[in-house]
Formats: structure tokens, sequence, C-alpha cells
């Protein structure tokens, strides 16, 4: 038998607070398992979402040089009929041929520089000396070949100076036995072991 006590008596806030409870109670559980991997889902996403998105690697374009203006392509053409660099086109259609002084002068600074001013040298030298000048080309004794030159002297004393090289050059030559400088030659010792030597 319910007690008449209670019939008159009204709710307060404890009555609501176990209402609630008792409702949580039977409210079916959620699962823990389900719960952490959202937990563990969002500190992903907030972690991976600070980082920066990678840039993709541009794709591979083959260099092509830039197009020839008509002018360049006319100079092109005309160096090439020549024989001479474009770099001394204008000198050797001004003067007839480049001077000493440029080509020493490009030698010195090395690079493309050297390998067009020997490609004219080698019509400038006297003839006798062209295998003395592959001789400093194949060793890189460019400072053999750049002492033929002194600032302010005549064609002719540098064609003198490069002759005297030469002609040194093929003394060193005879007193070596014939031998090239530079080549490693290899000897045997008495009880029959390779000796390697440069001369």
């Amino acid at each position: 038998m319910k007690n008449p006590r209670h019939k008159n008596r009204k709710r307060n806030c404890f009555d609501r607070l176990r209402a609630r409870f008792i409702t949580a109670k039977r409210a079916p559980s959620v699962d823990p398992a389900a719960s952490a991997a959202m937990q563990l889902l969002a500190l992903f996403t907030m972690v991976f979402g600070r980082m920066p998105l990678s840039i993709p690697a541009p794709a591979y374009v083959p260099y092509s040089p830039p197009r020839l203006s008509p002018a360049a392509l006319g100079r092109a053409d005309m160096a090439r009929r020549l024989e001479v660099p474009v770099r001394y086109l204008d000198l050797v259609l001004s003067l007839g041929q480049v001077p000493y002084s440029v080509l020493f002068d490009h030698i010195r600074q090395g690079g493309v520089l050297r390998r067009d001013a020997l490609v004219e040298l080698r019509k400038r030298v006297p003839e006798a000396s062209l295998d003395w000048l592959d001789h400093v080309q194949t060793w890189e004794r460019w400072s053999d070949l750049v002492r033929c030159y002194v600032p302010g002297e005549q064609d002719e004393i540098t064609d003198v100076r490069v002759l005297n090289s030469t002609v040194r050059w093929f003394e060193d030559l005879k007193s070596d036995g014939g031998r090239k400088p530079g080549v490693i030659v290899e000897t045997l010792s008495p009880d029959g072991d390779p000796n390697t030597r440069e001369p």
C-alpha cells in the first residue's frame, strides 16, 4: 500500500535528477571500441590536416633552345662557310684574321673561349708548330703557349717565339730518345719486375 504522505508531495530537483539517472541507465550503452576509434580518427584528422600538401613534381620538359633570328642564322651560315667561330666573324670580315691579342686573351680565360681560340690559332701559327700545339693541348701546357705572346709585339715576333718553343720541344723529344714528354714508360728491373716511370 502506498504511503499517503507521498501523494501530495511536490517533486524537487533531486527527483528530477534521479529520474534522469534512471532514464540514462535504461538507454543502450555506447560501444567503447567505436568511441575510441572515433577519437583516434579525430586526432589523425587534426594532425594531418595541419601538414602542408605535397607539391607535385613538375613534368619533365626537354630543353629546346630558343629560335634564332634571321640575322643570327645568316651570321651562323656565313661563319660556317668561312670556317670560323661565330664570335670571330666580325674580326675576320674586317681584318682578315683574328689578332693574336684576342686569341691569347681567350686562351687565358679557358672554357669555350679557349676552344674557339685554338681553332683560329691553328690557322695563324707556322705549320711546323702544329705538332707542338697538339702537345700543348693534350697535356694542357697553357703556360708554355701564353708565354709566346707579349702584348704590343708584332705578329712576326710571336711567330718566332712559337717556333722557338717548337724547336725546344723537339730537342726535348730527341734527348728522351724520341718519346713524347708525359708518356709513361714501363721498363724491366734486373730481377724481372716491371718498373713504371714517367719521363
